[in-house]
């Protein structure tokens, strides 16, 4: 591949024409508004921890539209297409992958643009120029290799229930309810016992529920967020034609992830509404705590909770947590910013393959803050974002207790320790 200032090979020339060409006219006019805008900048998780211009929103903006007009421009119409540069592609490459997803500048938006959807574009669009960040490559090729993006054999996704005190695991045939349980819960050791207690929730209120073992695949995310949209589609379409081979009514996931994947996502890539209703666990918790079908001790700990992005920002999933919460401590606290507004945690988007020392800074000022306002533990509900406070809490040594809500319920059920 060229490198510097110099032109690309016009096969990569093309194929990002090719992909430029998706861009809608819609997005077109959001991502011009967007360039010369610049309100949203200060709530980047981003650029607030790195200061570096490339990665705010509006100049990622500027930069799509700059490539844009090199291949459909006004001027390009007249006078033939300018070729686009390595230095270009790099620039775009930086900007694109030195963010979380987080959604928050969309919410802050004043015109109200999806840029969630922009950055998925962009992203797609230096896949299609061959520059994304070897870390995602790599990531993405473990997916092609074993449906998910940790490398490991599809046939150990259910390993997390020999290391923990789940009896009997079920691959029912049919079932009314599945658990999704998802890559990161599943093959990360902080999260097994999450998997764990929404398995004993569901099994404490009776349900008739499944696991779907090794055949459940990735829910599609890193596809999504490395770029590769065809791919994604490949993941949904097989999950939604497994789920739907069970005759499930309810899918329930405690991945936030998954959630969004399941619920937003899989419509649009399959063509249909699947033939299942899609819960994230905390709102069916939510569900049984209200209704008074499940009971749980109130402590007074200090429990202060943290939104997940996919589940409040661009789930819209913010009461439930709190609700359900409530019925767990008297002792709730909040973060200055949260709901809609909450501050990334950083552990999405992917940044953690991309640059793992700003996902760092980025989370300690989620832990700063919560031990600042006292709190004795950080609860959330999302894998991803439990993974990030563990990380934070032991590289920068605070004194807090990180959860998922579904690990305290299971506390006060007596199936955790």
């Amino acid at each position: 591949m060229a490198q510097g200032g110099k032109n690309l090979t016009s096969n990569i020339q093309e194929k990002a024409k090719e992909t430029l060409g998706k861009i809608t006219r819609r997005q077109l006019i959001e991502l011009d508004t967007c360039s010369h805008c610049a309100l949203c900048t200060e709530k980047c998780p981003a650029y607030n921890e790195s200061k570096n211009v490339l990665h705010a929103p509006g100049v990622r903006t500027s930069q799509m539209v700059k490539l844009y007009d090199k291949k459909y421009g006004f001027w390009t119409r007249l006078f033939g297409e300018k070729e686009i540069t390595q230095k270009e592609i790099d620039e775009l490459a930086e900007s694109t992958f030195h963010c979380s997803l987080c959604g928050r500048c969309m919410e802050s938006c004043p015109f109200g643009f999806q840029t969630h959807e922009l950055w998925v574009m962009a992203r797609e669009l230096v896949d299609s120029l061959e520059a994304t960040p070897e870390n995602v490559t790599r990531l993405a090729d473990l997916m092609d290799e074993n449906m998910n993006p940790y490398g490991l054999e599809p046939d150990t996704r259910l390993d997390w229930s020999f290391f923990t005190d789940l009896d009997d695991a079920p691959e029912l045939d049919e079932a009314e309810v599945a658990y999704f349980v998802g890559c990161t819960t599943a093959y990360k050791g902080a999260n097994h016992e999450v998997a764990f207690a929404i398995c004993s929730i569901l099994e404490n209120q009776g349900e008739n529920w499944t696991l779907l073992g090794e055949d459940e695949w990735c829910c599609g995310a890193p596809s999504i967020m490395a770029g590769k949209e065809e791919e994604a589609k490949q993941y949904a379409e097989h999950n939604v034609e497994l789920l739907e081979s069970k005759k499930v009514k309810r899918v329930i996931t405690g991945c936030a992830g998954c959630y969004r994947m399941l619920k937003f996502e899989y419509p649009s890539m399959i063509g249909r509404k699947p033939d299942f209703e899609v819960l994230h666990a905390v709102q069916y918790l939510h569900e049984q705590l209200t209704t008074g079908k499940l009971e749980v001790k109130k402590g007074n700990e200090k429990i202060i909770y943290h939104d997940p992005c996919e589940l409040g920002r661009l789930g819209g999933i913010i009461r439930e947590p709190r609700e359900a919460l409530q019925h767990i401590t008297t002792e709730l606290l909040e973060f200055d910013e949260h709901g809609y507004d909450s501050k990334c945690c950083g552990g999405g988007g992917l940044l953690q393959a991309v640059d793992n020392e700003m996902r760092l800074n980025i989370v300690k000022e989620k832990l700063d803050e919560a031990v600042a306002k006292g709190a004795e533990m950080l609860v959330s509900a999302c894998p991803a974002c439990k993974l990030a406070f563990v990380d934070g809490v032991r590289e920068f040594k605070h004194e807090i207790e990180v959860y998922d809500i579904h690990e305290l319920i299971a506390k006060r059920l007596g199936v955790l320790d």
